[in-house]
């Protein structure tokens, strides 16, 4: 699942699930963008729906598409008809991320014969055309990053027969589709009387896009904006080789905290009247949510700049898998360090851009990082 962590208002992700055939359907939200309909599509993780919209002209276009359920099916179906339209109807799916909460039900539409086009960002082409939990989880991979952050290597083997173990008892939500139109920062989606202008947003994942109506001032945003949520960051090699411009010799990274907080910025010098989120209720006031959005990252990584400022005044170096001990003792290893092991990374990577954090090899190949103020 697209993994989120909670920010505040948990409860405004949980659904009635009534009877009624409009139970999960919120018609025209958007009083300046009336073709536009919210569908509430149930998932199995703690009563959460993930929203996705119908865009309700020609061509028929929805985004984002919901898990691989019968339930998510059901609330889809339903909602269709009661806009006076049949599965089979639906033309195109436009993607904001490849999480199998957004992409998951579009191959079991193909399959049932709706003939519909895929349309997504060209960075997450690879990851729709070949989805596997583990190709997205990369246990592999994420074990090899940990480690050279400071993880033991018994923990990682440990944490990694957990997780594979739970990937084995999982259902299966989600199934490889083809794409067939890869989209770019700045390009247009075309309607009959308007078009959607893409925007890459990359953080949450490297092909994140947002979709934006400049007449009415719409952006749906996905997982990068939620309603009473702040989506993780990835954070991953980009290959197996060392950077040479690097003294380090470091592989270079896809550094999601560090792109997120920027296009989140760069969002703040635009003009947006209302936010259609992929969790959530409609968000009447964008640059509240982003400034939130913000907020909720700069407390966590001031708070692992006043740690990194701590120990280097101790004359001491630390690893980021210490930082995160430090911080969260509480947390289990086995369930939460994939997730706040990568949001301390992600913080190092924020203070090192910054210029408030230095980074050294030690003997054994581990980095460890003092802070560049107190040296």
């Amino acid at each position: 699942m697209a993994h989120a962590i909670l920010a505040f208002m948990k409860s405004v992700w949980t659904r009635d699930s009534g009877a009624g055939t409009e139970a999960h359907l919120a018609r025209s939200p958007v009083a300046s963008f009336p073709c536009v309909h919210k569908i509430s599509l149930p998932t199995p993780w703690e009563g959460r729906c993930v929203e996705a919209y119908l865009i309700d002209s020609q061509p028929l276009t929805l985004i984002d598409a919901g898990v691989k359920t019968p339930e998510s099916r059901a609330a889809l179906s339903s909602a269709l008809e009661a806009l006076g339209h049949g599965v089979d109807e639906i033309e195109r799916v436009v993607v904001s991320h490849y999480h199998r909460d957004h992409v998951g039900q579009v191959q079991s539409l193909r399959d049932a014969g709706v003939s519909l086009e895929v349309w997504a960002h060209e960075n997450a082409v690879a990851m729709v055309e070949n989805f596997s939990v583990e190709r997205i989880e990369d246990l592999d991979g994420t074990a090899a990053l940990f480690l050279e952050f400071g993880a033991p290597d018994d923990l990682l083997e440990r944490v990694n027969a957990h997780r594979r173990e739970h990937q084995q008892n999982e259902p299966v939500l989600c199934e490889p589709t083809r794409v067939d139109h890869a989209l770019r920062d700045g390009d247009t989606i075309p309607f009959k009387d308007f078009e959607l202008k893409v925007i890459h947003a990359p953080g949450h994942t490297a092909g994140h896009v947002l979709l934006h109506q400049p007449d009415s001032g719409v952006l749906f945003t996905g997982d990068h904006i939620m309603n009473g949520a702040v989506p993780n960051t990835e954070n991953y090699y980009l290959d197996g080789l060392a950077d040479p411009r690097d003294p380090l010799r470091r592989r270079p990274r896809f550094k999601g905290l560090l792109l997120y907080r920027q296009s989140l910025r760069t969002l703040l010098r635009q003009s947006f009247e209302t936010v259609l989120p992929g969790y959530g209720e409609v968000i009447r006031a964008p640059n509240r949510a982003i400034h939130r959005a913000l907020l909720f990252y700069d407390v966590r990584i001031q708070r692992i700049e006043r740690s990194l400022r701590s120990v280097t005044a101790l004359g001491q170096a630390v690893t980021a898998y210490e930082l995160w001990r430090a911080l969260f003792p509480n947390d289990d290893p086995l369930t939460e360090m994939r997730t706040k092991l990568l949001m301390v990374i992600g913080a190092l990577d924020v203070l090192e851009d910054a210029g408030d954090c230095v980074t050294s090899r030690r003997p054994d190949g581990v980095l460890v990082h003092s802070h560049s103020l107190v040296r």
